[in-house]
């Protein structure tokens, strides 16, 4: 400011509060301050250089008028023989904030300590000088002393801590201390009386500083956290199990952003493409006559409400080779982060199979499903596949109930339409990999890889469900029996054979029931 009280300089901080330097150059400094703060600063100027320095407290307002605690310093200093003169103003807020917060404490201290006593949390307070740690007596009813195991001394504490987490807890503290965090966390072990280790969390804050910003004081809380400790660990090692099992499945597993941009991606992934470094972007390993469509069924996911969607793609390995590959895909979204999960299956033995069922009369006629000579053919397939990656693999075997008496009473243009919408529904129900295979009149067998008996029985809720919409001359409905085996015991010597007569047997088993 010059001897006229016109602000000519204000640095970036001030944005901090919503303003910008256009918003005070050239204005009296006065106009900032309450009447009392104004006067002080209207004397000082008139005293010229007598004055050399005045402090005060005051409130200063930020674009949206809320009041914040500044302590001043008022300035006057020579400059090429111009008089000119310094604020500077420092945050009081968050000390306001704390002694405000110590005096609520203070005041409610009976109410508070009821209240820790229920919660189980201690309190302590360190003198950061002179050494002294003050706490309630729960450190010693946790740990079994009938004295002070920490004679009232912080470095007695900080010896007693594991030296596994001391490192961790000194690191958190000097970071508090250096303000990089907003407050200290730390979780530790102390042997108890016994010699066993009990674990706690401890939390705490700076209260006060000297002119250096180097602590003075510091408050906290601690919670005994040994049982949750143990259940944190179990859950770690399951989670450890969750990630053997990621990395080392069958297919692929990719998480993406909804950018495409790649967030993960398991072993097989990078092996199914010959890839050691890191993929960050999915596009550059997509088939790029494949790229529109992945786009738009991304899109269409990522819309769905359903949140999964299932299609066949192309990735390019390392060495330029194509893999044609299933994509299964369902949306994650949480607060602040949304993911798609990727599931890739390498199909190439069954696009291998695909080409060889060409060349067989591979589908029948009335329902487009595998023909029998066609269907068992690829079944086998999917058997040895199964058998030689140990994948379980269950085949399903279905009856049409009450064919037979649509065909009798309603003729077999009738029953032909009965056949083509258990067909549509399967195949509407069910994945692009699984076979459907009518092997005469009223049966079918289905071949689903990589399902459990367990969530075949589901799918056929679904399936059951849809298929009591549909009728027969608005009365008839259509009603199926089936029955499931699930190959899943690699050791077993067990053939495609037994497991067709297995399911079979299962089916007529529902069916007896029925009557």
């Amino acid at each position: 400011m010059d001897c006229d009280r016109k602000i000519v300089f204000v640095n970036k901080k001030i944005n901090n509060f919503g303003f910008s330097k256009k918003d005070f150059i050239g204005k009296d400094i006065i106009t900032f301050f309450e009447v009392d703060v104004k006067k002080q600063i209207e004397y000082f100027f008139r005293r010229h250089n007598q004055s050399k320095l005045l402090i005060f407290k005051s409130y200063f307002p930020n674009r949206n008028g809320e009041e914040t605690t500044f302590e001043f310093k008022l300035e006057n200093f020579r400059l090429n023989d111009e008089n000119l003169y310094i604020l500077i103003g420092k945050d009081l807020s968050e000390s306001e904030k704390y002694k405000k917060e110590i005096e609520i404490i203070q005041k409610n201290q009976g109410t508070i300590r009821k209240a820790l006593e229920v919660s189980q949390i201690g309190i302590w307070e360190w003198d950061v000088n002179s050494g002294k740690f003050n706490y309630d007596e729960r450190y010693k009813e946790i740990l079994g002393y009938t004295i002070d195991p920490f004679e009232g001394k912080w470095s007695k504490f900080e010896e007693s801590i594991n030296e596994e987490d001391t490192e961790l807890v000194i690191k958190n503290m000097r970071e508090h201390f250096l303000t990089k965090t907003s407050k200290f966390e730390g979780a530790y072990r102390i042997k108890d009386v016994n010699n066993n280790d009990k674990w706690f969390l401890s939390r705490g804050k700076v209260l006060e500083r000297n002119k250096f910003g180097l602590p003075l004081n510091m408050v906290g809380t601690y919670l005994e956290i040994t049982e949750n400790k143990k259940k944190i660990d179990e859950i770690k090692k399951e989670k450890d199990f969750i990630e053997k099992v990621v990395e080392n499945m069958g297919q692929g597993l990719v998480l993406l952003d909804f950018d495409f941009n790649v967030k993960y991606a398991n072993k097989t992934f990078y092996k199914m493409l010959e890839f050691e470094e890191e993929i960050s972007d999915l596009k550059k390993v997509l088939d790029q006559s494949d790229w529109e469509t992945f786009y738009e069924n991304m899109q269409n996911l990522k819309r769905s409400s359903n949140n999964i969607i299932s299609f066949e793609s192309n990735l390019v390995t390392k060495s330029g080779n194509k893999v044609p590959v299933l994509l299964t895909g369902v949306t994650y979204e949480e607060v602040d982060v949304s993911r798609i999960i990727l599931v890739i299956t390498d199909i190439t033995e069954k696009k291998k199979l695909e080409e060889i069922l060409k060349k067989y009369a591979t589908f029948d006629d009335l329902t487009g499903s595998y023909n029998r000579r066609a269907g068992f053919y690829a079944l086998e397939k999917y058997f040895q596949l199964a058998k030689r990656r140990q994948e379980p693999l269950s085949i399903v075997f279905i009856d049409i109930d009450n064919l037979k008496y649509i065909n009798d009473n309603y003729g077999h243009d009738a029953g032909d339409y009965i056949l083509k919408k258990v067909t549509d529904v399967l195949k509407s129900t069910l994945r692009e990999s699984d076979l459907i295979i009518r092997i005469g009149g009223d049966e079918f067998i289905l071949g689903l890889p990589n399902a459990e008996e367990v969530d075949v029985h589901k799918i056929f809720q679904r399936i059951l469900s849809q298929l009591k919409e549909v009728k027969v001359d608005g009365n008839v409905r259509i009603d199926l029996s089936y029955g499931v085996s699930e190959y899943r015991d690699f050791q077993k010597d067990i053939n495609l054979e037994s497991l067709i007569k297995e399911a079979d047997n299962k089916m007529y088993e529902m069916k007896k029931a029925k009557k």
